[in-house]
C-alpha cells in the first residue's frame, strides 16, 4: 500500500510538475523552472559528490537511483562511460528520455519500486540524492539492500537519507497572528465525501513565517462547539510569508459524520502550537453533512490539489543505516551531515564501500 501511494504520487508529479518535484523551490512551482537552468544544477551536485569522495570514484558504470528527469544522470556522464537512471515513476522516465543529453552513454529505466531490473554486481557505483527521504522506512530499507546487491564488491555507493526530524523552535508569541478568509467551500457534503476548501491567509504579525513545511493550514470539524474530528488535513505554506503578505491555498477536507457541522480552519506550527492556542482566531464555515453524497456541482473535488501536497518525508536513523550497511558486509567510509532534506531535518550523505 505504501509503495502504491509513493508510485502514484510521483507518477502524478512527473506528469504535471516534474522539475519542481525534484527541486522544490517554492518560486518554481507549476512549471516555472527553466529547463536549462534546472539541468545546470546537476554538475554542481555531482561536483560536490566528487569532492566528498576524494580519491574514490563511482567507477565507469554508474547507477543513478531515483533519477527523476535525469538531472544527475546527465551530469554523471562527464565522469563515467555508462550511466543508467532508474525511477519508480514512468512519467519521470519518459521526461528524462526527452532531456537526455548523452543518449550514447545514458539510458533511463522504469522499475516497480521493489527489485531493481539489473543483475547482481552489475555497477561500479551508485548515487542517490534527495530520493529515499520520500519513501517510508520499509521501502528505504529495501532500496538500500537492492543498491548493495547491484553494486559490485569494491564498488562505491553514495546515498543521502534524513536521520531524524529536528524539533522546530517556537516563534515569538506575537508572530502567531493571522487573518484566514474562506474563499470557496461546499455548503453540503455526504459522509466520507472529500472536497477542496480554498482560503486566503494573511500574516498580521510583524514577523516573517518561515517557508518550510513546519507551518501549515489545517482543519477541524465541530458540532455544537465540540470537536468531532480533530486535524482532518493539513497543507504547507507555498513559501516564506512576510509581514502583511497573503497567500491562497487549498485544504483537502473529508466530512466525518452526518449533521449540521462547522469546519474550522486554523494555522499550526508543527510540533509547537496552533494559532488559536496563542490567541488567534480560526475561520469557521457551516457545512451540512448528509448521509448520502451531496450533488457533485456543489463540491470542488479534493483531487484538484497540487500533487506536491502528497509528497511524504521520512527518516532512517543514522545508527540504523550504518548498522544495516555493516551487517551486509559493507563499510561506511563517511557519514557527512548535509542540508539536503531542508532545515527541519537532520540528514546525512553516506559514502559506502561495497
Amino acid at each position: 500500500m505504501a509503495l502504491d501511494v509513493l508510485r502514484d504520487t510521483w507518477e502524478k508529479l512527473g506528469g504535471v510538475d516534474p522539475l519542481w518535484a525534484v527541486l522544490t523551490d517554492p518560486g518554481r512551482r507549476d512549471g516555472r523552472w527553466d529547463v536549462e537552468e534546472f539541468m545546470r544544477t546537476g554538475p554542481e551536485a555531482v561536483g560536490q559528490v566528487r569532492t566528498l569522495l576524494g580519491e574514490r570514484t563511482l567507477g565507469s558504470r554508474v547507477l543513478d537511483f531515483g533519477c527523476g528527469v535525469g538531472r544527475l544522470s546527465n551530469a554523471l556522464a562527464a565522469h563515467a562511460d555508462r550511466v543508467v537512471g532508474v525511477d519508480i515513476a514512468s512519467t519521470m522516465v519518459a521526461r528524462a528520455r526527452e532531456l537526455n543529453r548523452h543518449p550514447d552513454r545514458v539510458e533511463f529505466v522504469h522499475y516497480d519500486g521493489r527489485l531493481l531490473p539489473f543483475e547482481d554486481a552489475s555497477f561500479d557505483g551508485a548515487l542517490s540524492l534527495i530520493v529515499l527521504q520520500h519513501a517510508r522506512p520499509w521501502v528505504q530499507i529495501g532500496a538500500l539492500l537492492e543498491l548493495l546487491r547491484v553494486v559490485r564488491p569494491g564498488g562505491t555507493l553514495v546515498v543521502q537519507i534524513p536521520s531524524a526530524r529536528r524539533a522546530p523552535a517556537p516563534m515569538p508569541e506575537e508572530a502567531y497572528r493571522a487573518d484566514i478568509e474562506v474563499l470557496e467551500a461546499p455548503s453540503a457534503l455526504g459522509v466520507g465525501q472529500s472536497a477542496l476548501v480554498r482560503a486566503r491567509v494573511t500574516n498580521l504579525s510583524e514577523h516573517p513565517w518561515p517557508g518550510t513545511k513546519t507551518i501549515k493550514l489545517g482543519n477541524h470539524w465541530r458540532s455544537g462547539g465540540e470537536v468531532v474530528q480533530l486535524d482532518d488535513g493539513r497543507v504547507g505554506l507555498p513559501a516564506m510569508v512576510a509581514p502583511g503578505e497573503s497567500f491562497e491555498v487549498g485544504v483537502p477536507v473529508t466530512a466525518p459524520r452526518a449533521g449540521e457541522l462547522v469546519l474550522e480552519l486554523d494555522l499550526v506550527h508543527e510540533m509547537v502550537t496552533w494559532w488559536e492556542s496563542e490567541g488567534g482566531t480560526p475561520a469557521r464555515v457551516p457545512i451540512t453533512v448528509t448521509a448520502s453524497p451531496a450533488p457533485p456541482s456543489e463540491v470542488t473535488p479534493a483531487g484538484e490539489a497540487h500533487p506536491g501536497e502528497q509528497i511524504e518525508m521520512h527518516a532512517l536513523h543514522t545508527e540504523f543505516v550504518q548498522a544495516l550497511f555493516g551487517h551486509c558486509g559493507a563499510e561506511v567510509v563517511a557519514a557527512v551531515p548535509d542540508e539536503a532534506a531542508g532545515e527541519e531535518w537532520e540528514s546525512f550523505t553516506y559514502v559506502v564501500s561495497r
